[in-house]
């Protein structure tokens, strides 16, 4: 039986991620399904990368060709699970925002995160960057 003050942990792969969020192999979702109902119990804590979300992101988008609402909203809800733990989850979530707002990648979207939490530039030849006003890109 669980011990509610230590619950069980497992870390979530992207593979786990995808038949989640897509349900292209019912068993496999049922599965993931029922463990991110351990999680919202409190039984079990899913930890996760921001390196994962961002393949997941990436298959999504590349694979299943989803539009970028989608992708953000399927991840958010993902992220919204009690008891998801995924370190620099806030500037995950700040990325999804700018990745939804602008045609960039997740990655030069977390890298734009990033760089404007720390207040630095980015030295960069990708002039999609320049889409943040709140960044400063460099290239000499």
């Amino acid at each position: 039986m669980p011990n509610p003050s230590h619950p069980s942990r497992l870390f979530l792969d992207t593979n786990a991620i995808l038949r989640y969020l897509c349900n292209d192999v019912p068993e496999q979702a049922n599965a993931v399904e029922k463990r991110l109902l351990q999680a919202q119990s409190g039984q079990l804590i899913i930890e996760t990368h921001p390196l994962i979300l961002a393949e997941a992101l990436y298959v999504l988008e590349s694979f299943y060709s989803q539009p970028r609402e989608r992708i953000v909203t399927g991840l958010l809800r993902f992220l919204n699970t009690p008891g998801i733990r995924t370190p620099e989850e806030r500037r995950v979530r700040k990325a999804l925002e700018r990745y939804l707002s602008t045609n960039v990648s997740f990655i030069d979207a977390f890298i734009a995160e990033l760089a404007a939490e720390a207040s630095i530039p980015v030295f960069s030849f990708d002039r999609g960057l320049d889409k943040f006003k709140d960044i400063r890109r460099l290239e000499k």
